[in-house]
């Protein structure tokens, strides 16, 4: 439900259009885009959301649109916005608007179908904290609407936050949850921590900077020149965040404004209405996919927050899962079948009870010279897309030294190959032990968890092919 605000309520902000200052003079020769922005703005638009609730057409012709109009336009255009936030317009301004205007591959279109999900969610978080509900488009600005928004230093989710500002505001950062990604709890983290920084700034865009720098660093440029404007200190703030402002002001153009320049939003064509159910039970959406015929996509697209496709819930600790509204009455009634399909699976790939409650550890691998995402992920049987998912990366790029997460210790991916195992296995190891064959396992990946080889292994099975099957008994040499 969209939410409004009373026009009688409102202090508008904006200064009269005749009104020439700082802000409406500035020029930057150089203005640039930050790259993560461009990115993810212009990124692949197929989401599950768009593919499956809306008219979104992946190869329908896309046309940059290139409507212009003169400055005492765009200038009356945001003047007329009925915001609490300032809103000027300079040429830094318009530069920002016409990269929006251009709606290359379709960006603005997807944004704007995009909102209709998300909009309700953020609207409510910011009445609820009595903060002005243009703030909401600040979200455009920071991940172009998409949860799974990943920047290069780590920042994650809708909001962008850095895990020790989430953690700061309560969000949950682990290796199986990440609640920065979670729509409707970092929607109220966000909030907060905007309430926060305009009571230490008392002025929107300085907060807006300080949102994307630091409250330290805006601080230290307000001291060091004496003055109390955004504008003022433009040229001392970091490139990303010179942008920050004019990029915000421009989103709010662009949701307003794009019918004018000829664009078309990509409409619903059935409403998604959720529910969330609480989880007191560990649970993997592999399960819940098969037992309620619930597509995956559909389960991570709806809860980002979860890394790894699992629910670590247990009695001390419970999780929300978020469903489509008749899914979620089916959970309540299913969820002891669930638990108990989940548990005959495991069981049959070799895993116990206390695998199955335990809480998974993270796998690392340190980069070595030459090693590519690829070449890791065949040595650990999984894909690069579970390395970058688990590593919180967002490149295909390695530095020697990284670590990145190849897999857990809950039984469901192998340890990495250490020539400390293999010393104390070897030494060890006088009598027969035994593995027992989990799912995704091969002889290479059993080999390289006992520090042994693969023909050994053969041999030591009798084995004449690289055949193994699920459930079957070795014998490790």
């Amino acid at each position: 439900m969209t939410i409004g605000v009373s026009l009688s309520t409102m202090a508008l902000a904006q200064a009269p259009v005749d009104s020439i200052v700082a802000r409406d003079t500035i020029t930057d020769a150089r203005f640039e885009l930050p790259q993560e922005y461009v990115d993810n703005l212009e990124k692949n638009l197929e989401d599950w959301y768009l593919l499956n609730y809306t008219v979104y057409e992946p190869k329908k012709s896309r046309k940059h649109h290139d409507v212009n109009y003169p400055d005492s336009v765009y200038r009356q255009r945001l003047s007329d916005m009925e915001t609490i936030i300032d809103m000027p317009y300079n040429q830094i301004v318009r530069n920002c608007i016409d990269r929006y205007m251009r709606n290359v591959n379709n960006s603005l279109s997807a944004i704007l179908g995009r909102s209709t999900r998300f909009m309700p969610i953020f609207e409510q978080a910011l009445e609820e904290a009595g903060l002005p509900l243009e703030l909401k488009y600040l979200a455009v600005v920071e991940s172009a609407l998409r949860p799974d928004a990943t920047s290069r230093v780590g920042a994650a989710g809708l909001w962008q936050f850095m895990a020790p500002t989430g953690r700061m505001y309560n969000l949950e950062v682990s290796s199986l949850v990440d609640e920065r990604r979670d729509p409707y709890k970092s929607s109220a983290a966000a909030a907060r921590y905007l309430k926060d920084l305009y009571d230490m700034f008392d002025d929107w865009h300085l907060a807006l900077a300080a949102y994307n720098c630091g409250p330290g660093k805006v601080a230290r440029c307000l001291r060091a020149t004496g003055k109390k404007d955004f504008w003022d200190i433009y040229y001392m703030l970091p490139s990303e965040t010179r942008m920050y402002v004019p990029l915000f002001i421009a989103a709010n153009y662009a949701m307003t404004y794009y019918g004018e320049h000829n664009i078309e939003p990509v409409l619903p064509v059935k409403p998604l209405t959720v529910d969330s159910v609480t989880v007191s039970h560990r649970l993997y959406f592999e399960h819940i996919s098969k037992v309620m015929d619930i597509p995956m996509e559909a389960l991570k697209e709806l809860n980002p927050q979860y890394r790894c496709d699992i629910i670590p819930a247990s009695s001390a600790k419970s999780y929300s899962l978020t469903l489509p509204s008749q899914q979620a009455f089916a959970f309540v009634v299913m969820q002891d079948s669930i638990i108990a399909f989940a548990k005959k699976e495991m069981e049959a790939q070799g895993i116990t009870e206390d695998d199955f409650t335990s809480e998974p550890t993270p796998i690392y691998h340190k980069v070595r010279s030459g090693e590519t995402l690829s070449k890791i992920a065949r040595k650990y049987n999984t894909t690069v897309k579970n390395i970058k998912k688990w590593s919180g990366i967002k490149s295909d790029r390695l530095r020697v030294g990284q670590r990145v997460i190849v897999g857990w210790s809950n039984g469901s991916y192998v340890n990495p190959k250490s020539s400390t195992t293999k010393s104390k296995t070897t030494k060890a190891q006088s009598t027969p032990s035994y593995h027992k064959v989990r799912k995704g396992e091969t002889l290479t990946t059993i080999a390289q968890r006992y520090g042994t080889t693969v023909k050994k292994l053969k041999n030591a099975n009798n084995l004449k092919s690289d055949h193994i099957s699920v459930g079957q008994r070795l014998v490790i040499p």
